[in-house]
Order: structure tokens, then sequence, then C-alpha cells
């Protein structure tokens, strides 16, 4: 969803809930149900680049959770889930 912001990626995944917020000019977060997992300064570039990452434990299984992001005329966020894309825009 693209704010005046920035923008944000929502997904549930095995009944948890996944968020990623970025702008331009604040830190992007990572959030899962609600807790920040990873945050970064980084800025956004025009390539594909990971900026947030967490690994989510369900069970006995584990799950590496990545946002990428890139911008031109506005920030783009894609959620990835164990390198396969699950949120956000196809860039």
């Amino acid at each position: 969803m693209q704010n005046p912001e920035g923008v944000e990626c929502r997904m549930e995944f095995k009944g948890h809930e996944i968020r990623a917020f970025s702008s331009w000019t604040q830190e992007a977060r990572l959030y899962v149900d609600g807790v920040c997992r990873d945050r970064s300064i980084r800025r956004v570039s025009l390539r594909k680049t990971r900026i947030l990452s967490t690994n989510l434990r369900i069970g006995n299984d584990e799950y590496h959770v990545e946002v990428f992001a890139k911008a031109l005329l506005s920030v783009r966020l894609q959620l990835r889930i164990d390198g396969r894309q699950v949120a956000g825009e196809v860039f």
C-alpha cells in the first residue's frame, strides 16, 4: 500500500502477521506479530536490494523472511519467505 509517508507491505503466513514499512526519510522496519524484528537506515537504491531480514520459527520449522526494496519515483517493497516472493510488488 503506497501512502505519502512511505510504503507498507503486509501478509499473513501460517497464522503470523508479517509487515514491512519503508520510506525515503524514515528507517525501514520489519514486524512479525507486531514486534519489530529488524530495522535499517540503509537508503533504498535504484537496484533491488535486501534491506531487512529475520528468521521465523513455527514449531520445528524455521523460515527466512526477507524484505527487498527498490526506488525510482517511489519506494517499492517485496516480501520473500525462503527466497520465494509472497507479497508486494514484482520487480
